[in-house]
C-alpha cells in the first residue's frame, strides 16, 4: 500500500498561542505508533489571511484509519483542536499515479 499523507488547512483563533500548544501536540502525538511525521506549513501572502496546512503522514491506509480517531482523544492534541477557529480541508491523500495510455 501507498503512504498516506492526512492534510488539513486551518484557519487559528490565534496563531501566535497555538505555536506552543501545537508543538506539545505535536510531541504527543508523534510519538504513537503508525504516525510518521506532522509538518506544518504557512501561508506568506501578507494581504490574505493566514493558513496553516497541518501534514500528518502514516506508512498505509490502514494505520491511518486506526491512528488518526486518537487524535481527538488526546489531552495535548484536544488542546491545539481548541485553537483552531475553522477546519478548510480536511482529507487523506496519496501521492497520484496517472495511469497513462489506458484512455479510450
Amino acid at each position: 500500500m501507498s503512504e498516506i499523507t492526512e492534510i488539513f488547512v486551518l484557519k487559528m483563533k490565534d496563531p501566535k498561542r497555538a505555536d506552543a500548544i501545537r508543538e506539545r501536540a505535536r510531541a504527543d502525538f508523534t510519538a504513537l505508533e503508525g504516525v510518521t511525521s506532522w509538518k506544518t506549513y504557512v501561508t506568506t501572502d501578507p494581504n490574505r489571511p493566514t493558513l496553516f496546512a497541518e501534514i500528518y503522514t502514516f506508512p498505509d491506509h490502514d494505520t491511518a484509519k486506526g491512528v488518526t480517531p486518537q487524535f481527538s482523544q488526546r489531552e495535548a492534541t484536544k488542546a491545539f483542536l481548541a485553537e483552531i477557529d475553522e477546519v478548510l480541508v480536511g482529507q487523506y491523500f496519496t501521492e497520484y499515479q496517472p495511469q497513462l495510455g489506458e484512455s479510450k
